[in-house]
């Protein structure tokens, strides 16, 4: 069960970590004014997932992170929430995905993997659309400190069972994965109709952190706070 004192401390020395180096997190709700802004900085796309073009977006099903830099747009992550019940995650990826990526075929996500982690369902946190702003990458420890923070957002504002995002192949090799908090890493999840969207394709990660594991993780990070 999460412990609201360790979502203070881990949140608050991620913000003052952040602070430190010059950095202030905004929180926003309006899925269509966040897309504007990352779009002005440089991101050529926001999936359907996570746009407000596609989704009527709430305060309670949404929201995105900002990070700024001295006052300058340096990185945003998005997440949103589903209470999908106990239908198979699989089952539902393929729906949505079908309404989110039309293809000409008629079948987007041909399959999804039957290795998904037992009890993968209910009430579920997607995280996507991370962006660094041209010429502010480089900071690895600044990207955890901002999805450490993300997390915490998370578990204070729902609660979940899981929370889960679609990672690259080359990203969860080069350690983001778990520099990220995912304790879950499941590599080749879905099978894509193709030509898969762009963006997407069959060697695509599962990456998870379920509602044990975000306790666990929050309240060992609150007793130790350096290693964050």
């Amino acid at each position: 069960m999460r412990n609201s004192l360790d979502l203070i401390k881990v949140g608050g020395t991620c913000v003052s970590a952040l602070a430190a180096s010059g950095h202030e997190v905004e929180l926003i709700s309006d899925f269509i004014a966040a897309e504007d802004l990352v779009r002005s900085m440089g991101k050529e796309s926001v999936t359907a997932k996570l746009s407000g073009h596609f989704n009527d977006f709430t305060e309670e099903s949404g929201f995105w992170l900002v990070l700024r830099e001295h006052g300058e747009f340096a990185a945003a992550v998005a997440t949103r929430f589903d209470h999908v019940g106990r239908e198979s995650m699989g089952d539902y990826m393929i729906r949505t995905m079908r309404r989110h990526y039309p293809h000409p075929s008629g079948e987007t996500l041909l399959q999804v993997t039957r290795a998904l982690p037992p009890g993968f369902h209910g009430r579920m946190a997607y995280i996507g659309e991370l962006f660094v702003r041209p010429g502010k990458r480089g900071s690895r420890q600044r990207l955890r400190h901002l999805m450490l923070l993300l997390h915490c957002c998370i578990a204070g504002k729902w609660e979940v069972d899981w929370t889960y995002a679609l990672m690259r192949d080359r990203d969860v090799m080069a350690g983001f994965a778990t520099t990220y908090g995912f304790t879950v890493q499941l590599p080749g999840v879905a099978k894509w109709a193709q030509p898969a969207p762009a963006g997407r394709d069959d060697s695509e990660w599962l990456v998870a952190l379920s509602a044990d594991h975000q306790a666990h993780m929050l309240h060992h990070y609150a007793g130790s706070l350096q290693s964050l």
